[in-house]
């Protein structure tokens, strides 16, 4: 049974009918809502349960209360912050962040933001120095191995591989070895303290073969492959999959709801790019990798700038991901919304 309604107008003349009118057409389009949210419900169209945001940034400019209140609106148990180091857009207001800012909503939110150590720094800019790190990167060693002790972290990351440009600037266009002193400096510390690495590397053939080199070396350590496994095709995620049982990704950014979302192939396409769906629906060779290996990914917002947490950017992306989680089985779709979250950052239930 659907919900029904009955709309009486009152016959009458003049500026009396036209006001009963108006009032008729607004309370049927609030039933037409309503009816539209039923039958999504009623058809399993939409996932109602709680999701973690496994895939969040904090900077200077972002506003705390702003955070938390976007979160809860759209029943986002927890976020992981990773802190977004780098300046933004020359010119503009989006300040560098730190880790401390996400140790403090992690304080003033108990439970609801989870910090890592982030890995956006502009001591990382250069390749050299990740083959053979200077003492500014040595210092962040430390420092990361300081911080992970503290029991205050849940990670590592985001580590920048290969990135695509979408500003101007000396971070803008990334191409760093994933293969490196200085990867494999981090993944002694993932595997000392039992926390995940989460890097950003499109998934270019090469890069991808020395990023299962490293997997491979340090099999009890946790990867995240961030960005549906940097954008890579079906048939590749699943070889990477199969071949790695401590690999994970995360979907962070892949809703296509905007034209400034990887999932909308933003802000460029190589020969081995994919997207993760299209006008709210998945598609068919993704969705079956994901029924594949359901206990493989999370969900993911990626909002890295200011200007961007916010009802509208924040709410679109969760209700996306809502939207897409519906189409998998419930079992799948539990994982993918938060189990799988819950299991890897060591959260409580």
């Amino acid at each position: 049974m659907y919900p029904t309604l009955t709309i009486r107008i009152k016959h009458t003349s003049g500026d009396g009918a036209s006001r009963y009118f108006r009032r008729g057409i607004a309370l049927l389009a609030v039933f037409l809502a309503t009816l539209v949210i039923y039958a999504d419900a009623k058809a399993g169209k939409l996932y109602r349960g709680p999701v973690i945001d496994a895939h969040g940034h904090i900077g200077g400019s972002f506003d705390r209360e702003t955070m938390d209140r976007v979160t809860s609106a759209n029943r986002v148990r927890a976020m992981t912050l990773m802190a977004r180091y780098y300046p933004g857009p020359a010119g503009g207001r989006d300040r560098p962040g730190d880790d401390e800012m996400g140790l403090d909503l992690a304080v003033r939110f108990p439970g609801r933001f989870i910090p890592l150590v982030g890995m956006q720094r502009p001591i990382l800019a250069d390749p050299d120095d990740w083959l053979n790190p200077d003492d500014a990167v040595k210092a962040l060693l430390e420092d990361t191995e300081r911080k992970l002790a503290s029991g205050k972290f849940r990670g590592i990351g985001e580590v920048i591989v290969r990135h695509f440009a979408y500003t101007r600037g000396k971070y803008a266009e990334l191409n760093l070895p994933i293969y490196s002193t200085f990867t494999q400096a981090l993944s002694r510390l993932a595997l000392k303290f039992d926390v995940p690495i989460v890097f950003h590397m499109e998934g270019d053939p090469a890069l991808v073969k020395n990023f299962g080199r490293l997997i491979g070396e340090y099999p009890k350590v946790i990867y995240i492959w961030a960005h549906n496994c940097g954008r890579s095709q079906a048939p590749a995620i699943r070889q990477v999959l199969t071949r790695h049982p401590n690999l994970m990704c995360d979907l962070g950014g892949m809703t296509h709801t905007g034209i400034q979302t990887y999932g909308a192939g933003w802000p460029r396409m190589e020969s081995y790019t994919a997207l993760m769906e299209v006008n709210g629906k998945f598609l068919p060779q993704m969705q079956a990798v994901y029924e594949d290996f359901p206990d493989r990914f999370m969900i993911g917002t990626d909002i890295a700038h200011a200007r961007a947490m916010n009802d509208q950017i924040y709410g679109r992306r969760i209700r996306r991901f809502r939207q897409l989680l519906g189409q998998l089985s419930p079992s799948a779709a539990k994982r993918i919304a938060e189990g799988n979250a819950l299991r890897i950052f060591k959260l409580k239930n």
